[in-house]
């Protein structure tokens, strides 16, 4: 059986087709499927062709679509869709839904759609509510494939690619809006709704409330606000006139390596091109902040755009956790005195020091590890462990208790030890609750009670209870 691109206009004109037992015009076709009234035959067909992508299925020949004879007919010269570009990249199309429900509320969703075109063929294509606990997680998964390494052409409303980004888990690089490129070229400052661009088109859209029809309408009007065989470059390029433009050129990186960036906590490090430090940043997601600072939509100030220009290559290095990204971000400040960096002196609040002398956090780890545990005594990190299911990494957590809380020793620590900004680490207390629990392993007995109570939490998997609140050892 031939493999053929998932289509659902395609698959809906075939039903058509059989259905009514005779050809059908390309004007009758677009009304009956896209919900588009079009009054010229050529351009329904173009259209139609772009949105069948060339499924063998379909023939058009004297004026009319028809069923073909047979498996594996082909369409005819008549009907194939003009080629934008001899190697386009893959595209995702996507179409975000929702507002706010006040001036100062976050954008709520309340449904996404998308699809994929690779070679011309749409091939996977989604759609659901976000906000449904049962399509939540399904959705996500398939939009998720939909966009990654692909172009993508995005309709949202303001607050829409954010929210998009937050419900995915990952930033979109150089997204293209198509809005933005709809106004740009047809001179129309007013254009925002996919409605008023397919209007602005001559195509009179039927408004419903079917997402699904949407992300079938955004990549014909895309494919009708570019020139035949244009380039995606070209059409990205055009759309991002005057605006504040990134030098590619300059880099010793691509868009395409943003996209390989992990989205993990982490460090990252901006150098020159005669390989000087410029900055050093810190991200609880390395893919997103790094999109954000590479992005030709994103605001700049005056500081970041002198970052952007100098520029030449980045290095990332994941971590297994924020608080790790906070201070190994604030180490490599200190140690090496990045150009650009603006260094602040944190003044550390009345009593907050002597409250941390001795302190042991757990907050949530990178897997395979379950809990990661931090230690503190008198100013030095004595050590960071990840904990596993099984217990992994209680031992020597103990030996660090009942070395350095419970049975202090003279001499030189553990080659560990490092010095930290204490007042750093309450300031990220402060703003985690809702993500670690930390106490004073010594005002519990001994080593064994610590450890006892470590492996009480490894055994519930979690650090809270099941109204969020902290569960703090007693």
């Amino acid at each position: 059986m031939s493999q053929r691109p998932s289509s659902v206009v395609a698959e809906r004109a075939v039903r058509y087709l059989h259905s009514s037992g005779k050809p059908a015009s390309s004007v009758r076709l677009a009304r009956e499927l896209l919900s588009l009234s079009v009054a010229d035959e050529e351009q329904a067909t173009r259209l139609l062709s772009t949105a069948f992508v060339g499924d063998p299925r379909l023939v058009y020949g004297d004026g009319a679509w028809r069923q073909a004879a047979r498996e594996g007919a082909r369409v005819s010269s008549t009907a194939r869709p003009e080629a934008h570009e001899a190697h386009e990249p893959d595209v995702a199309f996507v179409l975000v839904a929702g507002a706010r429900l006040a001036p100062r509320a976050p954008f709520t969703m309340t449904a996404l759609a998308a699809s994929r075109r690779s070679g011309g063929a749409i091939v996977a294509a989604c759609g659901g509510d976000p906000a449904s606990l049962a399509e939540a997680a399904e959705l996500k998964a398939a939009l998720t494939a939909i966009v990654a390494g692909a172009r993508v052409v995005l309709h949202a409303p303001p607050g829409g690619l954010g929210s998009l980004e937050s419900f995915i888990d990952e930033p979109l690089v150089d997204p293209l809006p198509l809005p933005l490129l709809a106004r740009r070229r047809l001179h129309r400052p007013g254009l925002h709704s996919l409605e008023d661009i397919a209007a602005a088109l001559s195509l009179s859209v039927r408004v419903d409330d079917d997402p699904v029809g949407g992300i079938e309408l955004l990549p014909l009007c895309f494919d009708a606000l570019r020139e035949p065989g244009e380039a995606w470059d070209t059409t990205a390029n055009d759309c991002r006139a005057g605006g504040d433009r990134v030098p590619w050129s300059r880099y010793a990186f691509t868009r395409d390596d943003l996209q390989t960036v992990p989205t993990v906590p982490g460090t990252y490090r901006f150098y020159d091109l005669d390989g000087k430090l410029l900055y050093v940043g810190k991200s609880n997601n390395l893919k997103r902040r790094l999109a954000a600072w590479f992005s030709e939509d994103s605001p700049r100030g005056a500081r970041s755009r002198t970052i952007v220009a100098a520029v030449h290559r980045f290095e990332v290095r994941p971590s297994g956790s924020e608080l790790e990204a906070l201070l190994r971000e604030a180490g490599q400040i200190r140690r090496d005195t990045p150009e650009r960096n603006v260094q602040r002196n944190v003044h550390p609040r009345k009593g907050r020091a002597s409250r941390l002398r001795s302190i042991l956090i757990l907050e949530p780890a990178e897997e395979p590890w379950i809990l990661r545990a931090w230690l503190i005594r008198e100013g030095q990190l004595l050590d960071s462990v990840p904990l596993g299911p099984r217990g992994g990494g209680l031992r020597r957590i103990g030996r660090v208790l009942q070395d350095e809380f419970f049975d202090p020793r003279e001499g030189p620590r553990s080659a560990r030890s490092r010095p930290v900004d204490v007042e750093i680490v309450a300031r990220w207390l402060a703003e985690h609750r809702d993500k670690a629990v930390a106490f004073d392993p010594t005002h519990l007995k001994t080593t064994d009670e610590v450890v006892s109570r470590l492996r009480w939490f490894l055994e519930r998997g979690a650090l809270h209870d099941p109204e969020g609140s902290p569960i703090l050892p007693r």
